[in-house]
């Protein structure tokens, strides 16, 4: 194991985000050891099945840069503002790009995604982090979008130390490697460092146990998307 890897997993059990995963460990394990992850590593997800979680991903995208807009808009200083701007330079530069490409490389296009209908799973997990995200301030926000943040970077980096893990002629390898990448490793430990603040800032021991909620609500409706290419498991709506 690189000391790179070792030292930011190691964040993983510090500060308020190592309390969130503790404290909802079985619905975190169920997140980050999902079969969908499993046959993700093993290089044996079915083609079809990752192309539909893509398309869905790229659409769970547009609203998470939307509230990440509004975190923007909530911001109190320029500090704050400069995490989240950075944040959506991250997505609208690299992470939908990575989603274009792949699909673009199959045969879809960017305007096929776009028209693509929404699985119940997105629209279920869509519309929590969007309503929630209006009523709160920023740290409920963060804990709203950090399942996701954190937790991909946590798949990725156990990926790439994992034994299981094909790294020699796995499909999906360029997919885990966007997860293993300095720049999001380094977005991940600037992460760890503000959400800790934030919680200094606006009282995070005072109102644990709401933030728990909405972190661990957050974790099972990621848990519930990975199905979402599961040949439309759960139907789709227009």
């Amino acid at each position: 194991m690189s000391d790179v890897i070792k030292d930011t997993l190691s964040l993983f059990d510090r500060g308020l985000i190592g309390r969130f995963r503790r404290d909802c460990q079985n619905d975190w394990l169920q997140f980050t050891q999902h079969r969908f992850v499993k046959e993700l590593a093993a290089g044996t997800l079915e083609q079809k099945e990752f192309q539909q979680f893509l398309i869905q991903d790229y659409l769970y995208l547009h609203d998470y840069c939307r509230v990440v807009s509004l975190a923007i808009y909530k911001s109190n200083d320029f500090t704050e503002m400069q995490y989240f701007a950075s944040l959506m330079q991250g997505l609208l530069n690299a992470e939908l790009p990575f989603h274009i490409k792949y699909c673009q490389e199959r045969g879809i296009t960017q305007g096929q995604i776009e028209k693509s209908s929404k699985t119940l799973e997105l629209v279920a997990y869509s519309q929590y982090l969007l309503s929630k995200s209006m009523q709160g301030d920023l740290l409920d926000l963060i804990v709203l979008l950090s399942p996701c943040l954190v937790g991909y970077g946590e798949i990725g980096l156990r990926m790439s130390i994992d034994k299981c893990t094909n790294i020699k002629n796995n499909p999906y390898q360029s997919w885990l490697n966007t997860y293993t990448d300095s720049l999001y490793i380094d977005l991940i430990k600037k992460s760890f460092y503000f959400i800790d603040e934030l919680g200094k800032k606006y009282g995070a021991e005072q109102r644990y146990q709401t933030l728990l909620e909405k972190f661990t609500m957050s974790v099972r409706l990621e848990s519930a998307f990975w199905n979402v290419g599961r040949a439309n498991l759960l139907g789709a709506i227009s």
